[in-house]
């Protein structure tokens, strides 16, 4: 019995990282977002994660067991997130004791003399220079100071119906009273954008939310608890849920990877980074950084960040 729950369990992960290549190899499109006000609902029914559901049921996790975590009284539908992805509400407890750690909060000095033994360790083990790292979490986090304040569970669950036939009938209604002034072309034009835009996503977060409930079901972890990003990124290096599977590390060997733990998290970074081919090579650093986040200026400032923390501090 244990070896064919092994089997199943392993498959069941093997689907979820198969269909994270998939949408990671998919055409990406420019996000046309626009803030508002999202709407909140207390799901009365399952009816509103139909699509998610069904696509859950696919990649092999049980129904029941996914169903049971959605009678949670923390899940929270948000039912305008297809027309403003960027605004989803803030949880109403920032989070719990366990991941809010105000004792564990750091400057960069302080936290390279904190850390410097696994900071070097991860220097070592994945040829990723400790500056690097520490400016990552830093341009981040600030050390794991901001987190995010949004609810992951709720976001990518939302988020993973932005495709459903309600989702779009509330695009459409968005643009026809937002911007009625403009005539029926461009309306349909933006309309088709939007669309484009919340498949796309929804797509996105179906894969991210499957990987959400693998990492419930092997660290344990309440992932209704988890503050995150608008997007759903976590952890103090905010990771989204399919990188923590492919890249996180359990750094302290607890038997978790808990990316609320700075040895976790520094050696997740170095992993990622290593992996996406960061060399001593300056080119193929920024490389590697665009696969961690697509942003020149964010190449930059973590550059930048790690040049000023190797001038400013000792690392030995």
């Amino acid at each position: 019995m244990y070896y064919k729950m092994y089997k199943i369990k392993n498959l069941r992960k093997f689907l979820i990282i198969a269909m994270i290549l998939t949408m990671f190899l998919s055409p990406q499109v420019r996000d046309y977002a626009m803030s508002s006000n999202t709407e909140i609902t207390q799901p009365n029914s399952f009816s509103n994660y139909d699509s998610l559901f069904h696509f859950l049921q696919q990649s092999g996790f049980d129904l029941a067991e996914v169903q049971q975590l959605f009678q949670d009284p923390r899940v929270e539908y948000y039912d305008d997130i297809a027309v403003s992805p960027t605004s989803p509400p803030k949880m109403d407890n920032y989070s719990s004791v366990f991941f809010h750690r105000e004792s564990e909060s750091y400057e960069i000095e302080g936290f390279i003399k904190q850390y410097s033994e696994q900071l070097t360790e991860a220097e070592n083990r994945f040829g990723v220079d400790k500056e690097a790292i520490t400016a990552v979490l830093f341009v981040e986090t600030k050390l794991g100071k901001i987190v995010g304040s949004h609810s992951v569970f709720n976001i990518l669950s939302s988020m993973a119906t932005a495709d459903s036939p309600e989702s779009f009938t509330k695009i459409e209604n968005y643009i026809n009273e937002h911007y009625h002034y403009l005539d029926y072309d461009k309306r349909q034009y933006l309309i088709g954008l939007y669309k484009k835009r919340a498949r796309r996503k929804a797509i996105s977060a179906r894969t991210e939310f499957a990987g959400l409930l693998q990492l419930h079901y092997d660290s344990h972890l309440d992932i209704l608890e988890l503050p995150g990003s608008y997007a759903g990124a976590f952890g103090y290096p905010q990771f989204m849920p399919s990188n923590v599977l492919r890249y996180g590390i359990d750094g302290d060997k607890d038997g978790r990877i808990d990316l609320y733990n700075y040895t976790d998290a520094i050696m997740s970074v170095g992993n990622f980074l290593s992996r996406k081919g960061w060399t001593e090579d300056t080119a193929r650093q920024q490389r590697a950084l665009l696969r961690y986040n697509n942003s020149n200026e964010y190449v930059a400032d973590v550059l930048e960040t790690a040049s000023l923390i190797r001038k400013d501090f000792t690392l030995e």
